[in-house]
């Protein structure tokens, strides 16, 4: 069977002509109702039906529809305000660890580039270490110079970071940078600290001959300088960056680079200068037959016999105490240095310095001579530390290291 002849068997069976008997006042009417008009009035209701079930249905799901956007929304905003907290928290960590890891390279950059300068080096030179140093502090300052360069283009570089990462590789990637400057810095300090530490044990070897320490002249450090200086240090120390400990090594420098310096003005009222012109030793300190009684007796200087005139110097910077008649001393002077050291120099025939009077390393005290209980010229030469005599023998020898500690080239000879 066709398809045109189904339709219209479908039609016939379905949708017949009807006619509808209408009576009214005795009379009746027939009305026709054609296949056609059937089908359109099916039609119109089955159109109808649809459209009022799917309107229906959407007036029914809409406030679900809406509470499911809003919860997409709500999720969203949940989404951005995390992310918007991750990059702050983020910022300031890398700030707050970045300031701590600056103000420990402005401690290093104030260690390194005064030595440089006192060298007379360019900052970005390669440093020539004198002989015998330490292989582990030989290249400390192109170490800090690497430092240096990396820490000024860090956060620079990172400011201009436009990589479409996430928060957490981004915070991987910046915090990986800062670990790596602070073992960087830390190798730097631990340097530094070796160099430091060297350099106090050279002066614990200096002192040893005259049987003074470190720890003896500190506790006579008073303090009394102009000079000024010394490393960068953050008000309230040191803090840490990325572990409980990694700020100890900063501060056992600082303490180490304190107690040096320290230490370094202390010697600062050593004695180190000749004291006369011309001798020769004609008595040692210590215990000997006294000249004049011919018994065993302490002699508490040392003698250094000289052409009568023979200049007497000063032998550290101080001021004079006492310029005239002192008994057996004869005419002697008195030298108050500062830091528990004094001077005494006595027998001395002509005085060329006043009670009062500010002297300087080889300022003319006097002239040598044999005033007081003498048996000859010569110059009675005493040095004094925390109020107790010491043999002046080992001072003068070591009285050339000292100059050096001091960064002077003056030259002393015994």
């Amino acid at each position: 069977m066709k398809l045109k002849d189904k339709l219209l068997h479908f039609r016939g069976k379905y949708f017949p002509e009807k006619q509808l008997f209408l009576r009214s006042e005795g009379r009746v009417r027939f009305l026709t109702i054609g296949t056609n008009t059937q089908i359109g009035i099916a039609s119109a209701l089955a159109i109808s039906l649809v459209w009022g079930s799917v309107t229906s249905y959407a007036y029914l799901t809409r406030d679900i529809l809406l509470e499911e956007k809003n919860r997409e929304i709500s999720d969203i905003s949940a989404q951005y305000q995390t992310l918007s907290s991750d990059f702050g928290s983020l910022e300031e960590e890398v700030e707050h660890r970045a300031k701590l890891l600056e103000d420990r390279q402005a401690f290093l950059e104030g260690i390194v580039a005064p030595e440089k300068a006192e060298q007379g080096e360019n900052p970005t030179s390669p440093v020539v270490e004198p002989a015998g140093t330490n292989a582990s502090v030989k290249n400390t300052e192109n170490a800090a110079d690497s430092d240096i360069s990396f820490f000024d283009s860090f956060l620079a570089s990172n400011a201009a970071y436009a990589e479409p990462i996430t928060t957490n590789e981004r915070r991987r990637t910046l915090l990986t940078r800062l670990e790596n400057m602070n073992g960087r810095q830390m190798r730097l300090v631990d340097q530094l600290l070796a160099q430091t530490t060297a350099r106090f044990a050279g002066v614990e070897a200096t002192l040893a001959p005259t049987k003074l320490t470190a720890d003896d002249l500190l506790s006579h450090f008073d303090g009394d300088t102009a000079a000024m200086g010394g490393p960068y240090l953050p008000t309230k120390g040191f803090q840490p960056v990325f572990n409980a400990t990694d700020h100890k090594p900063f501060d056992n420098l600082v303490a180490t680079i304190q107690r040096l310096e320290m230490v370094t003005m202390v010697l600062d009222s050593f004695p180190v200068g000749v004291p006369a012109e011309k001798y020769y030793v004609s008595s040692k300190f210590g215990r000997r037959r006294d000249p004049l009684k011919k018994t065993w007796a302490r002699h508490p200087g040392l003698d250094l016999a000289g052409w009568p005139g023979t200049a007497i110097y000063a032998t550290a910077p101080g001021k004079v105490v006492h310029a005239g008649w002192f008994g057996p001393y004869g005419r002697m002077v008195e030298i108050e240095h500062g830091n528990g050291f004094k001077t005494r120099y006595g027998h001395m025939r002509k005085l060329r310095v006043k009670k009062g009077e500010e002297v300087t390393v080889g300022t003319r005290v006097g002239d040598m001579g044999k005033t007081g209980r003498v048996t000859g010229t010569h110059l009675h030469y005493e040095i004094w530390f925390d109020d107790k005599v010491r043999d002046p023998a080992p001072f003068m020898k070591a009285a050339n290291d000292v100059l050096k500690i001091q960064g002077r080239d003056e030259k002393t000879s015994e």
